[in-house]
């Protein structure tokens, strides 16, 4: 599996395990003020159907909206258009009849950017003209994660943010590596970080503050797998042992051939877009984009799948 998807697994994995944690976000993306025991409900069959075929990371009901997260690595020229494509099917599953028309309700939509430049608008922006001439400026709210200290992380219980804090260190890595005092820098923050996670998590769900951490260690041992002494010294402060995680899995499927999930929801792009009466090179583009897979693999698959 490509390197991007290790980051999808862990906002996949919280909202999955821990959906409360989802709250504080959706309080910061979108000026909202839901209480923290507000639930948070997993949208029906009907939803995860088309969830499934477009791969989105998150996508919940909070009350009576709907709201949607995609964890980006990095800047994507295409990542508003997959957007607006993502949250249309979601919408047209949402549909209602208002007196005499068809209504369709777009999700509430964000992109998380891990890794960003100090020139990264605040927004990704499409222009959609109709074909009256009627131009709809369609808007996706962009949380930047270099925004965010571990200070405010905990002031504003973003704990869904903390695995990825390691991320602003992946420059630094091969530099802290090499010196002591900046190892011993970055352990001490661990340390204090993962205290505050202890004392930040002690009234939440049982089991929250070992499945954020668990997180933290598979991102750390990902970012830090090309200097091991590093990444060996950094996971005894975090606990030792590292658990498996989902993603652990989908790396396995992903290499022993695409087996069970992973590849149902390569199926599921297939058929998508057969139904969408699209050409076998398209449906090739889009499993390379999804699924960061080489063309030649990809349209393997196109062949042995398409009917």
């Amino acid at each position: 599996m490509g390197s991007s998807t290790i980051f999808d697994d862990v906002l996949r994995t919280i909202q999955e395990r821990r959906p409360k944690l989802l709250i504080p976000l959706v309080n910061e993306v979108f000026h909202e003020f839901y209480p923290a025991d507000t639930e948070v409900t997993r949208l029906p069959e009907e939803y995860q159907k088309i969830i499934s075929k477009v791969v989105a990371d998150s996508c919940n009901k909070l009350d009576d909206k709907i709201y949607h997260f995609e964890c980006q690595s990095r800047k994507d020229g295409n990542m508003i258009l997959r957007m607006v494509e993502y949250d249309f099917m979601i919408a047209l599953v949402d549909r209602c009849r208002y007196e005499d028309m068809e209504r369709i309700k777009f999700p509430r939509s964000c992109v998380i950017y891990l890794r960003t430049t100090a020139t990264m608008p605040d927004e990704e922006t499409l222009e959609i003209e109709m074909p009256d001439g009627q131009v709809i400026l369609y808007r996706v709210p962009v949380l930047k994660l270099r925004d965010y200290s571990t200070s405010e992380i905990f002031e504003k219980n973003l704990l869904i943010l903390l695995p990825y804090y390691i991320i602003n260190y992946e420059k630094k890595i091969s530099t802290i590596a090499k010196d002591e005092t900046r190892i011993r820098m970055l352990i001490q923050e661990y340390r204090e970080i993962i205290e505050r996670l202890a004392e930040s998590t002690q009234n939440n769900e049982s089991g929250t503050f070992q499945d954020i951490l668990q997180m933290m260690r598979e991102l750390v041992r990902y970012l830090l797998r090309k200097e091991p002494e590093l990444k060996e010294r950094m996971g005894d402060v975090m606990g030792g042992k590292v658990l498996p995680l989902p993603s652990d899995k989908l790396r396995e499927e992903r290499e022993a051939g695409l087996q069970q999930g992973i590849s149902q929801s390569i199926f599921a792009v297939i058929e998508t877009c057969q139904e969408y009466q699209a050409t076998k090179e398209e449906a090739t583009l889009k499993l390379v984009e999804k699924f960061s897979l080489a063309k030649e693999e990809a349209l393997a698959l196109v062949e042995e799948h398409w009917h």
